[in-house]
């Protein structure tokens, strides 16, 4: 059911899991589309466990997936154990499975064999609108809405301290863009954030993050569209954000996966290494002859 427009979704709106807001033109009932994800007819938590905290512990059991409509998994037999506070990075071509596991982390689809377990408890039994609120993604193509800086970083919050703000701000890496705007942080930015750099639009996506404190972090090639420069000062936000939250990452450039504890290097559905980057280079594996070709 969710496959054909989940996928879209993930790159462009994420209010679902409280990260970033797309208004949807023509229907003032519905705020985002993320709303339409969480309403009954597509996600049933009747009888799941609400979760009023998530430590960030996760167990990939023999995780397998696989469309209704194909013969042909997607992922066999993925093993992981992942701490909280690690940071996991997901690397190897197109169609290795990268972005299946992103969705099967947060709910988008369901495994069709083994298990993801987390703190303990099986994904499929836990309440996934209590679950995704714990979650922040930042993906590639950051969506702006016409409204002010702070407004686009505070979105769906009440009564944030200035104090607050202005640590996130920090975080973020956002004093320098934020002082050379005209009106500051009361800046009007233009719909879908046009007069806005690439890079400036992921460290405003950073904040919104930041902000909400989640624990669980995704990035999805957060820093792939971005030229050198933009990248360095997106990089630093990254890591101020994933500070002690455990983070999964899809990702081709080598700064951002370089620090992982765990890359996980999966050709054709399954995983064929995974360790530290210098535990990977160590072992001049697939990993190694893939960074010729910048994964």
């Amino acid at each position: 059911m969710y496959q054909g427009y989940l996928g879209t979704i993930i790159g462009q709106v994420s209010s679902v899991i409280n990260v970033y807001p797309i208004i949807v033109k023509g229907i003032e009932s519905i705020n985002s589309v993320g709303e339409i994800i969480l309403v009954n007819d597509i996600e049933n938590n009747k009888g799941k466990k609400k979760l009023k905290d998530v430590y960030g512990e996760f167990s990939f059991r023999n995780v397998g997936f696989k469309y209704k409509d194909s013969t042909k998994p997607i992922l066999k037999e993925f093993n992981l154990n992942v701490k909280k506070g690690e940071t996991v990075a997901f690397v190897g071509e197109s169609g290795a499975g990268k972005t299946t596991l992103l969705n099967l982390i947060i709910g988008f689809n369901k495994v069709t064999s083994g298990s993801i377990v987390v703190d303990g408890i099986d994904i499929n039994k836990i309440d996934l609108r209590s679950y995704r609120e714990k979650i922040a993604v930042v993906p590639q193509n950051t969506m702006l809405f016409s409204g002010s800086i702070k407004d686009n970083i505070t979105y769906g919050l009440s009564n944030v301290s200035e104090e607050k703000l202005q640590k996130v701000i920090e975080y973020a890496n956002l004093e320098n863009v934020i002082k050379r705007m005209p009106k500051g942080i009361e800046t009007i930015i233009k719909e879908r954030g046009h007069n806005m750099s690439g890079g400036q639009k992921q460290r405003i996506a950073i904040a919104r993050a930041i902000i909400r404190e989640p624990n669980i972090i995704i990035l999805d090639e957060a820093t792939s569209a971005l030229d050198n420069v933009s990248e360095f000062m997106v990089q630093k936000a990254i890591n101020n954000l994933i500070k002690d939250h455990t983070t999964f990452i899809v990702a081709h450039r080598l700064s951002t996966i370089k620090n992982a504890d765990h890359i996980v290097v999966l050709k054709g559905g399954k995983c064929v290494e995974e360790g530290t980057y210098e535990e990977l280079v160590s072992r001049k594996g697939q990993f190694y002859k893939d960074l010729s070709t910048k994964l």
